[in-house]
């Protein structure tokens, strides 16, 4: 008897496509991901039943392929069951559409000067930023971007080595569960009294 999965709290984003909360750990337990960028989880389900008015998703554990793990706790579940049309989107991406100037700046940027798995990295974060906070970039000196009207986070794009150094406002230890990235203790986020600093790369 196969193990059944229910995901609560699920958001759905288009034709069998939904949005809900997985850490990085579960999805490995689907097999090892052909990739691991960015900052979602994606999943392939082979199975599965989705109610809207519960807002549950139900998956079989062994009818699940594991595309992509990502650095945050969200996750994107897609039924492998639905056609190749019901993929494609009906209208431009939103953070595509609404990016002000210095997001436009920072992916301009970052497009010119990283490797592409990276600017596509960093496409992918900014995109999931603009999901929960609407906002603009606004460029510092050199190749710094701080984010307004609230600067919660900010962001320095290194071409040299390939990264991208970023600093989230926050206790080091809220994000350490949720990312198998590098992070820091970094007190010097416009006088918060508390930063954690990550570094993301690609190799």
């Amino acid at each position: 008897m196969s193990l059944l999965i229910t995901a609560t709290n699920v958001t759905e984003l288009g034709n069998g496509m939904w949005l809900f909360d997985m850490p990085p750990h579960q999805v490995r337990h689907f097999g090892r991901p052909s990739s691991a960028t960015g900052p979602r989880s994606v999943l392939l389900l082979n199975d599965c039943e989705f109610d809207p008015e519960q807002q549950h998703l139900r998956f079989k554990i062994d009818e699940v392929t594991a595309l992509n793990v990502g650095t945050t706790s969200q996750a994107v579940g897609i039924d492998a069951q639905l056609q190749d049309e019901a993929f494609l989107p009906s209208k431009p991406a939103t953070h595509a559409v609404s990016a002000g100037p210095g997001d436009r700046n920072f992916l301009q940027l970052v497009r010119s000067e990283l490797s592409a798995d990276l600017a596509r990295a960093a496409e992918e974060l900014l995109a999931g930023v603009r999901v929960k906070s609407p906002g603009d970039l606004k460029r510092g000196q050199s190749r710094n971007f701080s984010e307004t009207p609230d600067n919660f986070w900010y962001v320095i794009v290194q071409p040299r080595i390939n990264e991208l150094s970023i600093t989230v406002r926050g206790p080091v230890d809220h994000f350490k569960p949720m990312s198998e990235l590098v992070i820091k203790d970094d007190r010097g986020i416009h006088g918060s009294r508390c930063a954690a600093k990550l570094t993301f790369r690609l190799r």
